[in-house]
């Protein structure tokens, strides 16, 4: 089923009667199709009809769905795991705590995958329920393309942002580190875990965003890039499904707007693409997890992460060391440029059987650099394809300015 692409803004709806119609419509699309994607773990639909007609505050009339990793004191929290005995009503997170604070509400806690690993979860996608919605935050992906909630907090470890974002068809901003504290969420490894926002649009992202960090939310006008880097990427990495031919031919559209564009290549080698981000996520979920009581629910975790619980401290940090000096090389490459632009997957979104492959986001998770899925495309099946575009370490804002323009010619776009 296809999902309808001109949902507005958020941030477009001023008054406090079009934030609560918009409210009143996601909760019918999530009574009429819910049964079908099966985005949230458990949701309170009738609390979220009370709160939202509370608007006069940023967030205001807002309906947010929260990955199943993500603390909250109205839901319990399950950390992706099928279990009888969740882990209990919690404080609130930082960022779910800013939500709220701001007239946010929690409609409810969206799946995710077992700590946040890629075992598929029940979540469908909501362009076609024989399709996955990627992984880790299947859920809060799914519930903001079945138009069920205005924002979905995810998180990003290797790519379960980005990724998601590509596969379901709307905008995933997974910022620098640190931007957004990882307080009250599960820790999967503490030097690459990022906080994830789901939007329509990358100008909502960063309404909600700013909003948390600043309590005055920002509304972006879209920012035309002067110079962009289409990079050569490494030989080996999988693209399918209309992708290379797609990239390959942003280069004379941009050319013809009169936009400057550089195709060279990037400082990271296959390896890094590959492995850099493994390396490190391994090593530390290994020291995280394995003493939890639960991981006897996901064995083939256990079995993942073991050897690198056993390993000693040299390949761990020899990665740590590359990080470092792959973060100043790409640093001195990206800060000529407005964005790096890169597949946002390897492809369209697989069966529901696999989360797909997190390739293209994992190594820009390590550098800790601000990242944003578009949705320019299609595949021949009708399935979406996103755009992923990188940034320098701390131009999250501009990066978001330059998403909204591609965002706006979304239907131009070969």
């Amino acid at each position: 089923m296809d999902v309808e692409r001109g949902r507005s803004d958020f941030c477009a709806a001023a008054s406090a009667s079009a934030r609560a119609a918009r409210a009143e419509r996601q909760l019918v699309a999530l009574d009429a199709r819910e049964d079908a994607v099966r985005a949230f773990v458990c949701h309170d639909a009738d609390a979220a009809r009370r709160l939202a007609t509370y608007t006069d505050m940023p967030l205001g009339g807002a309906l947010i769905g929260v990955k199943d990793i993500i603390t909250t004191e109205a839901f319990p929290t399950r950390y992706g795991l099928d279990d009888t005995n969740p882990a209990g009503r919690s404080h609130d997170a930082w960022c779910v705590a800013r939500a709220r604070q701001l007239g946010g509400v929690i409609l409810g806690k969206t799946v995710c995958t077992a700590f946040a690993f890629p075992r598929p979860g029940p979540t469908t996608n909501p362009h076609d329920v024989h399709r996955s919605p990627g992984g880790s935050s299947s859920g809060s992906a799914a519930a903001v393309a079945a138009g069920f909630v205005s924002f979905a907090f995810g998180t990003q470890t290797a790519g379960s942002t980005i990724r998601p974002a590509s596969y379901c068809g709307v905008v995933g901003f997974k910022p620098s580190f640190g931007l957004l504290p990882t307080e009250g969420i599960e820790p999967i490894s503490p030097t690459l875990d990022h906080v994830g926002v789901f939007a329509v649009s990358p100008r909502d992202t960063w309404f909600l965003v700013s909003a948390m960090l600043l309590r005055q939310p920002e509304i972006l006008a879209a920012r035309r890039p002067r110079r962009v880097l289409i990079p050569w990427l490494p030989a080996d990495l999988p693209q399918a499904d209309g992708y290379p031919e797609r990239y390959a031919a942003l280069t004379p559209v941009l050319q013809a707007e009169g936009i400057e564009v550089d195709t060279v290549d990037l400082p990271v080698t296959s390896a890094d693409f590959h492995s850099l981000q493994q390396e490190i996520c391994y090593w530390e979920a290994a020291r995280l997890l394995l003493t939890s009581p639960r991981m006897h629910l996901v064995p083939e975790l256990v079995k993942l992460l073991t050897p690198y619980l056993d390993s000693g401290t040299t390949r761990y940090v020899a990665a740590r060391r590359g990080r470092q000096a792959l973060q100043t090389a790409f640093d001195d490459l990206a800060a000529g440029y407005d964005a790096v632009l890169l597949p946002a997957a390897t492809g369209a979104a697989p069966f529901v059987t696999n989360t797909g492959d997190a390739v293209m986001n994992r190594v820009w998770t390590a550098l800790h650099v601000p990242a944003i899925t578009v949705p320019l495309w299609r595949s021949i099946e009708g399935l979406p394809l996103g755009l992923q575009l990188v940034g320098s370490l701390g131009t999250d804002r501009a990066l978001v300015e330059t998403a909204q323009w591609f965002h706006e010619r979304r239907d131009a776009w070969p």
